[in-house]
């Protein structure tokens, strides 16, 4: 009886360390990507304080990176993935994440709101607003960066 124990907890432990394996095998890729998006952006917009970093996907992956450049300005730049210019947008030239929060709230009154991400379509950065609606529907909602106008909404049933 001793020795299944002991053969059955090698083997519990052996796929535990499987399991961890295949999830940073999984998380490779992505961290790669942020790392490398961090050192384009750290050189050309010179961040001295980063305070988010997230990969936004739409029509092309871009990472954004939000923070404090060296003039000591609230700058966002968002990175493409492949091959494209960094664009750089002082925060205060357009519409707050509080702003865009309670525009949300205004027009479309979520139940819970779960996240608000900068993003690009088209080359238009934009607000990704992510909630649950009255009808339990996950939904993102769009707003443009620039002046906060609506430009697309999705709802999926849970």
């Amino acid at each position: 009886m001793k020795k299944w124990g002991i053969i059955l907890f090698v083997f519990i432990c052996m796929m535990i360390w499987q399991a961890v394996n295949v999830y940073n095998a999984a998380l490779e890729p992505k961290q790669l990507a942020e790392s490398k998006a961090m050192k384009r952006a750290v050189s050309e917009v010179h961040f001295t304080d980063i305070e988010e970093i997230y990969t936004y996907y739409g029509d092309q992956a871009y990472v954004v990176i939000v923070g404090t450049n060296s003039e000591k300005e609230k700058v966002a730049a968002w990175v493409p993935e492949k091959t494209g210019n960094v664009i750089v947008k002082k925060i205060k030239s357009g519409v707050s994440k509080q702003e865009a929060i309670a525009k949300l709230k205004a027009e479309r009154n979520p139940k819970e709101i779960i996240s608000a991400k900068l993003g690009m379509e088209k080359g238009v950065p934009l607000w990704e607003l992510t909630y649950i609606d009255d009808d339990n529907r996950y939904s993102f909602y769009y707003l443009s960066f620039k002046d906060g106008t609506f430009l697309k909404r999705y709802s999926f049933q849970q």
